[in-house]
C-alpha cells in the first residue's frame, strides 16, 4: 500500500468507490473500502476534517439490501466532510458512469447521488458558469431515465427544491432550454429535441413545486407577466388616402360618403351629378337597418378576422343570448349555448391557422355576404398564392418566455390550489388573452390550465362535502365549464382577429365575454375576482405592447365591469390622446375599442356620481372634433351615455362642467401642463378656439349616413331650454335644433320611414313624439307660443303629413329668425342635401321649398342654392327639385329694392364660399361651419382657412383640434401631472403608414 497511486481526479475515485461498494463480488467491495482507506489517508489526512479517520473502520454486510444502506450512508458522510467536491461529483456520475453502467446499478448510482445534489446552490454557482452544467446534466439524466427510475428522478430534484433559492435558477434554465430547442426545430410538428423538452421541463418543474410550491409557481407567474412587455413587430399598414388597392377604406367627414368611388364614377360619367352618384351607391352600400354596410380590406398582423375557407352550413352564427352566463352554462356542454353560438371554430389547430405575422391579407370578414364596398382590387378574399405563402411563414413555431412558463403552471396546477389564489387574476387574465395563440401548443395548455385551476380551487373542494341548495348549482356550474372547455380541445376557442374602425363589434370579442362571466361565476368563493380581474386586465389594456393582447384586454375588462374611479377615466383619456398621435387604420381600431370600454364604464357608474367625472364630458367634445365617422359614432354612443346621467335642470351641473372647462390659462403654478407643452409643438397657434357648445359639434354627424342615427338620439337628448353655455348661442340654439330635426320628424310621417336603424318604426314614432314635446317646453321657455302649439299638436298625432307640419312650421320660423339667421338654417339644410342620408332627399327639398316661400332671399345668396338643388333637377326628385328653384325666383324677385344685408354680416369674405358652387365632398369652410365645423368655433377659423391655402388636409385640421383640446382637457387632471403617459399603448408608436 505504500507503492505511488497513479494520478487520478479525486472525483473519479469517489465515484468508483461509491459504485463498487455495492458490488455483489465480496472481494470487490473490500477493495473498494480499502481504496477509501488509502485515499483519506492521502488526500485528506492534513485536514483536520472531524471523522476521517473512520473511514479504516468500515465494515460492509453480506447481504444487498445491507450494503446498498451502507452505500447510501457512506455518501452521505463524504458528501458531509467533503462538500467541495460536490460539482466535480456529481458531474462525473451524470456524465460517465450513469451510461457505463447496467440498469441495476443505475438505480445504485442515482439514490448515492442525491446527498451531493443536496450540497448545491445553483444561485451562487450561476456566475461560475457551473450552475448551467450541471443543469444541462440533470436535464439529460430525466429524459433517459424518468421513466424507469421515477421515484430516484424526484428525489434529485426534489433535494434541489429543499433549497428555495434554487427554484429561480432551474426555472429559468428550464425555460431558456426551451427557447433553444423551440428555435431548432424547424419542422411544423413538434419533434426531436422540442418533444422532449415538454416531457422533461414539465415533470421538472412539477417535482419542484411538490416541494417548493409557493416559490415555484410565483417565478413563473413573474415570467408569464412579462407576456405584457413581450415585444410585438406591427406591420406597416397601407394607406386608404394614399389609393392603395388593399389599404383599410376609413370614412371622413371631409371626404364624404365614398369620395373616391363617386369621384371614379364621375369620370366615367361625366353627365352625373356627385348628388345621382352618391344615390346610386348608397343603395348597394345600404343595409336593412338602413346604415352603412362595409367589409375590411385588409387584415394585418394578428387579425385574421374571419375563416379561410368557407363556413360550413352547420355552423350557424346568431347573437349572443341575454342573461348571467352561468345559467347557460349547461347548454354548452351540449355544444348549442351562447358560447358556440356566436362563432364556432372547428377542425385541427393547424388548419385553421395563418402566419399572424407574415403580412397583409386580403380576407372576406363575416360580413362579407352583406352587399358591400370593396376598395381596391382584393374583392374575392385570398388567392392561393397568399394563402400558401401564409401558411409556409408559419411552419416554424415561435415560443416565448411567457408561452412556455403557462406550459409549465398548467400542469403543477392540478396538484395546487392555495398557491395559486393570489396569482388568480393574472392567471385568467394571461390564460384568456392567450386563447387565441398561433401555437396549438399553447392554446392546448390554455385550456389545460383553465380545467386544472377549475378543478383545483372550486371542483376538488366541492367534492369533499355533501352540498345542497346553492352550493349544489355551483358545484354543477363548475362542472358543466369543465366540459365545456374540455370540449373545445382540438379546436381553437374563438378566432384571433382585431377590430377595425368599421367592425368593431367581434364574434369572438362575444365568445370571449361570455367565458368570461362563466369564469367569474365559477370561483364564486373568490368574492373580488371581478375587481382584481378588472384591474389587470385595465392594467394591460393601457401598458400592453402587443395591440391585439391589449384589445382582448378591453373586452375582457368589460366582461367584468368592475368599480370606476377617476384615475381610470383619465387614464383611458390619456391612452385616446396618445392613439391620436398616429392614427392610422390599426389604431383607429383600438381607439374604438377604448371609447367601447368608456361606455362600458359610464353605465356602471351611479348616476348621481356622473358629475364628478367632468372630464368624461370634456373628452366626447373634444373627441367629436374627429373626421373619421366611425369613431364619432362611438364618441356620440359615449357621450349620450355621460348625457343621461347628468341633470341639465340643475344650475350645480352647468357650473361644475364650466369650472372644468378646458382653457389655454391653466392653473398649474405658471408652468404649463404636459399636454399643453406637447401640443404646442404639434399647432401652428397651439390656443385653444372660442367654445360655442355641443349642439354644432352633433349636427356634425347629420352628414353622414353612418353617424346620422346616433346624432338624432343625441340631438332628442340635448332637447333642452337650460345650460346655453354648454350646449350652443342662445339666440340660435333652438333654431338650428328645429333645423336638425325638423327632417327626420317630417320623415316619421312618410309611410317609408327608413331612420335609427336600432328601433322599430312604432319606437321611432313614440321618439318623435318626445322629442316634438321636449322641443314644445323649449319653444314656451322662449316664448315662443305658436311654435309650441305645432309641436304639441304634432306629438299627439293631430298632424297627418309633411306638408301640414312644414305649412304650419316655415312661417313661425321665418318670422322669429330670418332673415338674420337664415345663412345657418339654409346653410344646414344643404349640406343636409348634399351629404347626408338620400331618404331625406325629398324632404330637405320639401323644406326648402316652404322655407324659401315665407322669407325674402337674397340674390347673392342663390348660386350655392341653386348649385346643389340642381343637380337633383335629372333624379326622381325631378318635381321637388324645381319647386325649390322655382321658390328661390321667386322669393330672389320679392326681395328687389328691398335692404341690402347689414354691414358686417359677412365678413372676411366669408359670403364668397357660402356663395360658390361646390359639387364636390371635399372640405368646405365659411358660415356653413355651424353644421360642420367645431364646437370650439370661429375663433380657430382663420388658422383652417389658412391650413387649406398650404395645402394641409382638412382632416389634418379636424385631428389637430382634437388633440389639442383633449390635451387641455388632461392638464385640467393633476393625475396626468403626476404620473409617466408615455408608457400607455406603447405599440402606438410601432405602426405607421409608408
Amino acid at each position: 500500500m505504500c507503492q505511488e497511486i497513479p494520478k487520478c481526479e479525486i472525483q473519479r475515485l469517489l465515484s468508483l468507490i461509491l459504485y463498487k461498494v455495492v458490488d455483489p463480488n465480496r472481494q470487490i467491495r473490500d477493495d473498494a473500502l480499502q481504496m477509501l482507506e488509502t485515499l483519506s489517508v492521502r488526500e485528506w489526512a492534513g485536514d483536520g476534517v472531524e471523522g476521517s479517520g473512520s473511514y479504516r473502520a468500515a465494515v460492509v454486510g453480506n447481504l444487498p439490501d445491507s450494503y446498498q444502506q451502507f452505500q447510501y450512508k457512506l455518501s452521505c458522510k463524504l458528501a458531509k466532510d467533503h462538500p467541495e467536491l460536490s460539482q466535480l461529483l456529481c458531474e462525473e456520475i451524470m456524465q460517465r458512469q450513469l451510461d457505463a453502467v447496467d440498469i441495476i446499478a443505475q438505480h445504485q448510482v442515482l439514490t448515492c447521488m442525491a446527498p451531493w445534489i443536496e450540497n448545491l446552490n445553483f444561485w451562487k454557482l450561476k456566475d461560475s458558469g457551473w450552475s448551467e452544467r450541471l443543469l444541462k446534466s440533470l436535464y439529460y439524466v430525466t429524459w433517459r431515465h424518468g421513466d424507469q427510475f421515477p421515484d430516484e428522478i424526484e428525489k434529485l430534484w426534489s433535494t434541489i427544491a429543499s433549497k428555495p433559492r434554487n427554484i429561480s435558477p432551474v426555472l429559468d434554465f428550464l425555460i431558456t432550454k426551451g427557447i433553444e430547442d423551440c428555435d431548432s426545430n424547424a419542422s411544423a410538428e413538434i419533434s426531436g429535441a422540442f418533444a422532449t423538452y415538454f416531457s422533461v421541463a414539465k415533470r421538472v418543474s412539477l417535482y419542484l413545486a411538490r416541494i417548493c410550491p409557493q416559490r415555484t409557481i410565483d417565478h413563473l407567474v413573474y415570467q408569464l407577466a412579462q407576456r405584457m412587455l413581450e415585444d410585438s413587430v406591427e406591420p406597416v399598414v397601407p394607406s386608404a388616402s394614399k389609393g392603395e388597392a388593399n389599404g383599410n377604406f376609413v370614412l371622413e367627414f371631409s371626404q364624404g360618403p365614398a369620395a373616391a368611388q363617386i369621384s371614379t364614377v364621375v369620370d366615367t360619367q361625366p353627365h352625373m351629378s356627385p348628388l345621382l352618384v352618391r344615390g346610386s351607391l348608397d343603395g348597394p352600400l345600404r343595409n336593412t337597418s338602413g346604415s352603412l354596410s362595409w367589409r375590411t380590406a385588409g387584415v394585418t398582423g394578428r387579425s385574421v378576422s374571419g375563416p379561410l375557407s368557407p363556413m360550413p352550413p352547420e355552423l350557424n352564427i346568431v347573437p349572443v343570448t341575454a342573461g348571467r352566463s352561468g345559467q347557460l352554462l349547461p347548454a354548452l356542454v351540449n355544444m348549442s349555448g351562447p358560447l358556440m353560438g356566436v362563432r364556432s371554430s372547428t377542425g385541427s389547430l393547424r388548419s385553421r391557422h395563418v402566419s399572424r405575422d407574415s403580412g397583409d391579407y386580403l380576407i372576406d370578414t363575416p360580413n362579407s355576404g352583406e352587399d358591400g364596398l370593396h376598395p381596391g382590387v382584393g374583392m374575392h378574399g385570398v388567392s392561393a398564392k397568399e394563402l400558401q405563402s401564409a401558411l409556409q411563414g408559419h411552419q416554424q413555431h415561435s415560443l416565448t418566455h411567457a408561452d412556455i412558463a403557462l406550459i409549465l403552471l398548467a400542469e403543477i396546477a392540478y396538484e395546487n390550489d392555495e398557491d395559486f389564489r393570489e396569482h388568480l387574476p393574472l392567471l385568467f387574465h394571461v390564460t384568456f388573452v392567450s386563447m387565441d395563440s398561433s401555437e396549438d401548443i399553447v392554446l392546448e395548455h390554455c385550456q389545460n390550465l383553465l380545467v386544472n385551476l377549475l378543478y383545483s380551487l372550486a371542483g376538488r373542494h366541492l367534492e369533499l362535502y355533501e352540498v345542497e341548495n346553492n352550493d349544489g348549482e355551483n358545484k354543477q356550474q363548475v362542472v358543466s365549464l369543465i366540459k365545456y372547455v374540455q370540449s373545445k380541445r382540438g379546436s381553437m376557442m374563438w378566432e384571433n382577429e382585431d377590430p377595425t374602425v368599421v367592425r368593431s363589434e367581434l364574434p369572438s370579442a362575444a365568445l370571449l365575454s361570455a367565458l368570461v362571466q362563466s369564469m367569474v361565476d365559477a370561483i364564486f368563493f373568490q368574492g373580488d375576482l371581478r375587481e382584481t380581474w378588472g384591474a389587470e386586465a385595465l392594467k394591460w389594456a393601457m401598458e400592453c405592447t402587443a395591440r391585439h393582447l391589449a384589445c382582448r384586454s378591453h373586452q375582457i375588462y368589460r366582461a367584468l365591469r368592475p368599480s370606476v374611479t377617476s384615475d381610470t377615466c383619465v387614464l383611458l383619456l390619456k391612452c385616446l390622446h396618445r392613439c391620436l398621435g398616429n392614427p392610422a387604420p390599426p389604431v383607429l381600431g383600438f381607439i374604438m375599442e377604448i371609447l367601447l370600454t368608456l361606455q362600458v364604464m359610464v353605465e356602471n357608474m351611479e348616476p348621481e356620481k356622473v358629475i364628478l367625472y367632468p372630464q368624461l364630458f370634456w373628452g366626447c367634445v373634444a373627441m367629436m372634433h374627429t373626421d373619421f365617422v366611425h369613431v364619432y359614432c362611438q364618441v356620440l354612443e359615449l357621450c349620450s351615455r355621460v348625457i343621461d346621467r347628468l341633470s341639465f335642470e340643475d344650475q350645480t351641473t352647468e357650473n361644475v362642467l364650466l369650472s372644468s372647462m378646458p382653457r389655454d390659462e391653466l392653473d398649474t403654478g405658471g408652468d404649463i401642463g404636459d399636454f399643453q407643452r406637447i401640443e404646442s409643438l404639434a399647432s401652428p397657434s397651439g390656443n385653444l378656439p372660442a367654445f360655442e357648445g355641443l349642439q354644432p359639434l352633433v349636427l356634425k354627424g347629420l352628414m353622414s349616413t353612418v353617424s346620422h342615427g346616433v346624432s338624432i338620439e343625441v340631438l332628442s337628448r340635448i332637447t333642452v331650454h337650460s345650460c346655453d353655455s354648454i350646449f350652443g348661442d342662445g339666440e340660435t340654439r333652438l333654431l338650428m335644433h328645429i333645423t336638425g330635426l325638423l327632417p327626420w320628424l317630417c320623415l316619421q310621417l312618410s309611410k317609408d320611414t327608413v331612420t335609427v336603424p336600432a328601433l322599430p318604426l312604432q319606437q321611432q314614432w313614440q321618439k318623435a313624439c318626445s322629442v316634438a314635446n321636449n322641443i314644445a317646453h323649449w319653444c314656451r321657455a322662449k316664448s315662443l307660443d305658436g311654435l309650441a302649439t305645432v309641436f304639441v299638436i304634432y306629438a299627439h298625432g293631430e298632424i297627418k303629413s309633411i306638408d301640414t307640419l312644414l305649412a304650419c312650421v316655415s312661417p313661425l320660423m321665418c318670422n322669429e329668425w330670418f332673415p338674420k339667421h337664415s345663412a345657418l338654417a339654409f346653410g344646414h339644410l344643404l349640406q343636409l342635401l348634399e351629404k347626408g342620408p338620400v331618404e331625406y332627399q325629398r324632404v330637405i327639398l320639401l323644406t326648402l321649398k316652404s322655407l324659401l316661400q315665407h322669407t325674402p332671399m337674397d340674390a347673392s345668396q342663390s348660386p350655392r342654392m341653386y348649385a346643389i338643388v340642381s343637380q337633383l333637377v335629372e333624379s326622381s326628385l325631378c318635381f321637388e327639385a324645381l319647386s325649390v328653384l322655382e321658390a328661390l325666383l321667386q322669393s330672389c324677385s320679392s326681395l328687389t329694392g328691398s335692404h341690402p344685408p347689414e354691414p358686417g354680416s359677412y365678413d372676411n369674405g366669408a359670403d364668397e364660399k357660402l356663395l360658390a358652387p361646390q359639387t364636390s365632398f371635399k372640405a368646405r369652410s365659411g358660415p356653413l361651419q355651424y353644421a360642420m365645423g367645431s364646437g370650439f368655433g370661429t375663433g380657430h377659423m382663420p388658422a383652417a382657412q389658412g391650413g387649406a391655402e398650404s395645402g394641409i388636409p382638412s382632416r389634418e385640421v379636424a385631428l389637430q383640434n382634437t388633440r389639442l383640446i383633449l390635451g387641455r382637457v388632461l392638464d385640467n387632471c393633476a393625475l396626468v401631472r403626476k404620473r409617466d403617459f408615455r408608457r400607455l399603448v406603447p405599440f402606438v408608436t410601432n405602426i405607421g403608414n409608408p
